[in-house]
């Protein structure tokens, strides 16, 4: 069995691989082929510039999105404060009123408490009723 594979190995090998030869037909096919591959290019090139349209247009309304809600932001903002100011003007000019009535009041305790002083010289209960609260 072994002297019939050496006999098969020995014509095997005495035998030349012939080449073969590239054919017109095959020539045209990777004609075809590389048209094929630059269609298919074009195509994905024209996708991907189509994709990034798109993204350019979602960045542009997404600032558009962002500077409507930041000048509602702004706009919420100053209204609060213009309604506060606006709000607590009447009680500010109210306290400043009452401050002047103070200081006016203030004048007047004065003068009460020098009449009752001066009439305290002439009653005794009523000196010592103020000497008693540090009047005097």
């Amino acid at each position: 069995m072994s002297k019939w594979l050496l006999a098969l190995v020995l014509c095997l090998s005495v035998v030349q691989a012939k080449e073969v030869p590239f054919t017109l037909e095959d020539r045209d096919r990777l004609i075809r082929m590389e048209a094929e591959l630059k269609a298919l290019s074009k195509s994905v090139d024209t996708r991907f510039e189509e994709v990034n349209r798109k993204i350019d247009m979602l960045f542009n309304f997404l600032w558009i999105i962002t500077g409507i809600f930041t000048t509602i932001t702004v706009a919420t903002i100053g209204f609060a404060i213009w309604d506060r100011r606006t709000t607590l003007k009447p009680f500010e000019d109210r306290i400043k009123d009452l401050d002047k009535r103070l200081e006016k009041g203030e004048d007047m305790d004065k003068k009460f408490l020098d009449a009752l002083r001066t009439l305290a010289q002439r009653d005794k209960e009523l000196t010592e009723l103020l000497k008693k609260y540090n009047m005097l």
